[in-house]
């Protein structure tokens, strides 16, 4: 009898392991090691985190963490003495640009930082937060004719066919595809872009952010969807307290099941950051011929956090460093 019941103690823990180890996503920050989910207000998760195993239509295990709690607006920030001083500016080809304290809630360098802009993929953010806090990431998006045609950047998603919400996050956040960007926001709308804006835009009223107007779901659009550095840098701040969305944001590297071709499909984070610049835990990336380059990004030192965002420059792999540098000196951990 004592050998019988060991026995099934070991079956029991090796079907457990087996039900909850997807195969189908593999995560490495800079140093290679496992990425863990980081609040970039120093909280490392809003809510205990609990993973299910459920079935999708297709028959695959797709792992289903629990719905963390919608994020929250922080008090507006302050601006730091002198943040605006020319004198303490880093000399960058960005119009515009903010380094925000998130520790402190204190902006310690901003040029521009509240001139409206065209913000491209940065406006994904959005994207991966609401799909982020919708859960059920297993769900089966149908993607449409118009999500399945916008251009350039996309994964060639097929008109008709079923991707797991996860997996289309996964897509637009690394990849920065916009098909799959469109897919997500027409499926959060119920299958209605227009009342998918109206979400993005209570969102942001929500988190404190009072100089932004979506009206696109990916960024290509960039008559009418504009935002500032200083919203963006809220946005980021915000977003990151959902495991979630900094799971993703953060991750360099992660591979899923791609059920057109049977096989799999890894995508890379377009953040270089990620790899070069000690500490980073996260951001976006974003680029359109209206908007220039621009790039949202957190980095974490010594339990510090500040989060730097660049909107319209031809150098944002050069501004970057420069704008974080700088405001790591003028605000130590």
């Amino acid at each position: 009898m004592l050998l019988l019941a060991v026995l099934v103690i070991g079956l029991i823990g090796f079907t457990t392991k087996l039900l909850t180890g997807g195969e189908d996503s593999s995560a490495a920050n800079a140093n290679g090691s496992q990425t863990v989910s980081a609040s970039a207000a120093g909280q490392q998760s809003t809510a205990k985190k609990a993973v299910s195993a459920t079935k999708a239509n297709d028959g695959s295990t797709t792992q289903a963490p629990a719905a963390a709690p919608l994020v929250q607006a922080r008090p507006a920030p302050t601006y730091q003495a002198g943040s605006k001083a020319m004198a303490n500016q880093p000399g960058l080809a960005a119009a515009s640009y903010v380094a925000l304290d998130v520790d402190r809630n204190e902006i310690i360098l901003a040029y521009g930082d509240t001139n409206q802009r065209p913000i491209a993929s940065l406006t994904k953010m959005m994207t991966g937060l609401l799909t982020a806090e919708a859960g059920n990431f297993w769900r089966p998006v149908t993607v449409s004719e118009t999500a399945a045609a916008v251009e350039p950047n996309k994964d060639g998603l097929i008109i008709g066919n079923r991707y797991p919400r996860g997996v289309l996050l996964y897509s637009a956040m690394l990849g920065s595809n916009n098909d799959a960007a469109a897919a997500l926001g027409e499926d959060l709308g119920g299958g209605n872009y227009g009342r998918y804006y109206k979400m993005m835009n209570r969102r942001a009223k929500e988190l404190g952010m009072t100089d932004t107007r979506y009206a696109s779901s990916s960024g290509l659009n960039d008559a009418t969807n504009s935002s500032t550095a200083r919203d963006q840098a809220i946005m980021l701040a915000r977003a990151l307290e959902n495991p979630t969305f900094a799971k993703a944001s953060g991750t360099w590297r992660h591979t899923v099941r791609w059920n057109d071709t049977g096989g799999k499909r890894t995508y890379e984070n377009h953040n270089k950051m990620l790899q070069t610049y000690r500490g980073t835990i996260g951001g976006k990336t974003g680029f359109t011929t209206l908007a220039g380059g621009c790039l949202a990004v957190a980095v974490r030192r010594g339990g510090h956090t500040i989060i730097g965002v660049i909107l319209n420059t031809n150098d944002i792999w050069g501004d970057m460093p420069k704008l974080m540098d700088a405001a790591f000196k003028r605000s130590p951990a």
